[in-house]
């Protein structure tokens, strides 16, 4: 399988907004649409597409299957969020293009040497996904609603 970042579009907005069925919105907190996230963050000031924040969708034979966003900040990159095709969800994929990220740097000009991820505490695929993919549990937040993960290149403990 040969994954094909492509830059975020409105053409496949349609793919994105069907792949928000309940239970993504429930682990992404996507609640107004991809749409919504994406022109919150695209229009905030600092971020600006291509530069420090990025939105791809993945591709593979023709077809588009997940969408990832993307942002730099004091040589820090967070993944915001992380949505699959429900069809896609629960093969590995998730991680496969996480791994992609990290370690072939898919995006020109993006050289990812620590990484972050929020994550809700129910999002059991995701967590598995990132911990598959290098990263490691960090710390909850306070309110015990979020789970923070880490990616750190070259630390003894990355798969």
């Amino acid at each position: 399988m040969e994954l094909l970042w492509k830059d975020y579009d409105p053409e496949t907005m349609g793919y994105i907004e069907v792949w928000l069925d309940d239970t993504a919105v429930r682990a992404t907190g996507l609640d107004e649409g991809f749409r919504a996230f994406y022109e919150y963050w695209r229009s905030e000031d600092g971020f600006v597409p291509g530069e420090n924040f990025w939105c791809k969708v993945l591709w593979d034979c023709g077809e588009p299957f997940a969408v990832i966003a993307l942002c730099e900040h004091e040589g820090n990159v967070t993944v915001m969020e992380l949505v699959l095709a429900p069809e896609k969800r629960g093969r590995g994929l998730g991680t496969k293009l996480l791994q992609e990220l990290l370690r072939n740097e898919p995006i020109p000009g993006l050289i990812i040497e620590k990484s972050e991820a929020v994550i809700f505490p129910g999002n059991k695929a995701s967590q598995r996904a990132f911990e598959k993919a290098g990263f490691r549990y960090h710390h909850t937040h306070e309110d015990g609603d979020a789970l923070y993960y880490v990616y750190e290149r070259g630390s003894d403990d990355q798969v």
